[in-house]
């Protein structure tokens, strides 16, 4: 078992990068969104993997930047109808925090902004996994690039005013770190119209 990788970035692209160790390329796939997070070719990077064989035996490594996100993939993974694409676009679309209150709470809502994951797969993902997931503990509480759940009214508000659903996260989390946490719902969307609008 490889539980995690650590090396020097030789490629990176939004599904994949390869880790040189010390000589060896290592092919890891990754979430869609950790590409953005990385350093420069060259650093020195570490991902925490989940080894996975394919229907046709192919080997595959998936890596995490955390063992947060690597608990949130190979706990969704157990899903039936959620294989690992599925699993790292949970990962990349919601904080591993976010995604045990959306399990926790029956939040369908949350789970279905995930891509390929409709109504009937968050049902399930909520009836498999909302015993075991309060039982995880994650090491970050709280991730500061993931809006928190006040945030989810007032993304789906900017989408009622044709604002596309990227573009509302992006103008909301402007405005959480610009005004605070505790900013309510109408504040948040207040601001949020404005760095839209600019």
């Amino acid at each position: 078992m490889i539980s995690f990788i650590r090396g020097i970035l030789a490629f990176k692209e939004p599904k994949q990068v390869i880790v040189d160790v010390n000589g060896v390329g290592y092919a890891i796939d990754i979430p869609p969104k950790t590409e953005t997070k990385l350093p420069g070719i060259g650093s020195e990077v570490t991902f925490y993997t989940h080894y996975h064989l394919t229907r046709d035996n192919e080997p595959k490594l998936y890596g995490f930047t955390s063992r947060d996100e690597l608990k949130v993939f190979e706990i969704a993974v157990t899903v039936s109808r959620v294989g690992p694409g599925s699993a790292l676009n949970i990962v990349s679309r919601l904080s591993p925090v976010d995604f045990q209150r959306a399990v926790r709470d029956a939040d369908h809502t949350t789970l279905m902004r995930v891509p390929r994951i409709n109504k009937e797969i968050a049902q399930l993902i909520i009836m498999k996994l909302r015993n075991s997931i309060r039982k995880i503990q994650f090491e970050v509480e709280v991730d500061e690039g993931t809006l928190q759940r006040p945030a989810e009214e007032a993304i789906r508000a900017l989408m009622s005013l044709d604002v596309s659903e990227e573009a509302a996260e992006r103008a909301l989390l402007r405005a959480q770190k610009a005004i605070g946490d505790s900013a309510g719902i109408q504040d948040l969307i207040r601001l949020a119209l404005r760095y839209v609008r600019q």
